[in-house]
Parts: C-alpha cells; sequence; structure tokens
C-alpha cells in the first residue's frame, strides 16, 4: 500500500497473466473487510466480471460509480450494470460518470441518445485531457494535483463532495445538482475540505 497523501493510500496489483486468477471471493470479501476497518471511506475499482463470479463483495457497498463512454458497446454495458444493481444490490446508490468526452470532434452516440438508452441522466461528465493524463502518470501524482484548476479535475471534485456527502448522511443521500452539505466536526466532508479546496484552486491567468 501506498500512501500518496495524509487522506489518500492506495493499494493496487496486477492480475497474473500466465494463471487464472481462481477464488471463491472470500480473501477479497476478508480484503473489503481489513480495509473498511482501517480507513473510514474505501473506493474499490471493481472489474464488472466480479460482479457476476462474488455479488457478495458488494452487499455492503453505500454506492456504486459506474464510469462509461459514449460508445455503443459503453451503453449496450451500461444497460446491463444498471439492471444487475438494481436486482442485485437495491440498497446501493448508483452514479454514472461519462469519461474520457474529446470537447471536440464527432461522439459515437450523442449524450441525449446514450441516456435515452440507458433510461436514466447521465451524473456527471468528465473531459479528455491527455496532457494531464500523462503529465500526471509522469509525476506519479493524482491528477487533482497535477492539474489544479483543469477542466477534467473540476468535475472530479463535484462528483467527490457528492459521494462524500452521500456516505456521510444518514438521513438522507445528497443529488447532482444540489448545494453541498454543511461541513460539520468531524466528519468525513469537513475532513474533505482541504483536498477539495486543493483541487478548486484556479490557475493563474497568463499574461
Amino acid at each position: 500500500m501506498v500512501k500518496s497523501s495524509e487522506m489518500l493510500s492506495v493499494l493496487s496489483a496486477e492480475a497474473p497473466i500466465n494463471s487464472p486468477v481462481l477464488t471463491d471471493g472470500s480473501a477479497f470479501f476478508q480484503l473489503q473487510e481489513e480495509m473498511r476497518a482501517a480507513f473510514e471511506c474505501t473506493i474499490v475499482d471493481l472489474p464488472r466480471n466480479m460482479l457476476v463470479q462474488h455479488p457478495h463483495l458488494i452487499t455492503d457497498i453505500q454506492i456504486a460509480v459506474i464510469v462509461t463512454e459514449l460508445t455503443l458497446a459503453a451503453a449496450r454495458d451500461s444497460i446491463r450494470l444498471l439492471s444487475w444493481l438494481k436486482s442485485n444490490a437495491p440498497q446501493t446508490q448508483v452514479f454514472v460518470v461519462a469519461n474520457k468526452i474529446h470537447s471536440s470532434g464527432q461522439l459515437e452516440i450523442s449524450r441525449k441518445d446514450f441516456e435515452g438508452s440507458i433510461e436514466r441522466k447521465i451524473d456527471f461528465v468528465i473531459p479528455f485531457d491527455q496532457k494531464l493524463g500523462a503529465q500526471a502518470a509522469k509525476l506519479g501524482k493524482p491528477l487533482a494535483e497535477a492539474g489544479k484548476g483543469s477542466k477534467t479535475v473540476a468535475p472530479l471534485v463535484d462528483l467527490a463532495t457528492v459521494l462524500m456527502g452521500v456516505g456521510d448522511s444518514p438521513e438522507g443521500a445528497a443529488t447532482p445538482g444540489q448545494k453541498k452539505m454543511t461541513d460539520k466536526g468531524g466528519s468525513l466532508m469537513g475532513k474533505f475540505s482541504d483536498l477539495k479546496s486543493m483541487m478548486q484552486k484556479k490557475a493563474p491567468k497568463k499574461k
């Protein structure tokens, strides 16, 4: 595990290419429980094939974020994922995020048609910034730190704010477009404010 900052630790590994990963999912579930006990908030990048193989991994998940691109294949997969979550994890609040959206150039499928296909709105749209992605990878830093003031970072800030608000509020869930929840004492939102302010700093204007 790598401690990226005072508020972010990252655990990752590559799957072997010379042998299949054979497990009943109990090891993954135990790892989830250990992480949940050690941190106030955990984010799991769960491959879609694991949903079918190990559905118990999502039974205690509060929020699911489906990250997609605006393509026909992605629309088909999003429909299937939304249906699966509705049937197998009805307690989970779902957000749909459109990623790598080019500001110029024709999309394979428009946002309107995509939303019509999946029968719900896209909650957040993240613009594609190849230079920022390359720079962040080169520096080994999160996008938010490498690209302060970037148009790509702004929707990530909004997404993080909403997710932290939902996870910290037992009374009611925040939704995109609503004002952010009021920070309270030792709440997750309060602890998240420093990172949020860091990401929202605007880049200095060129003279």
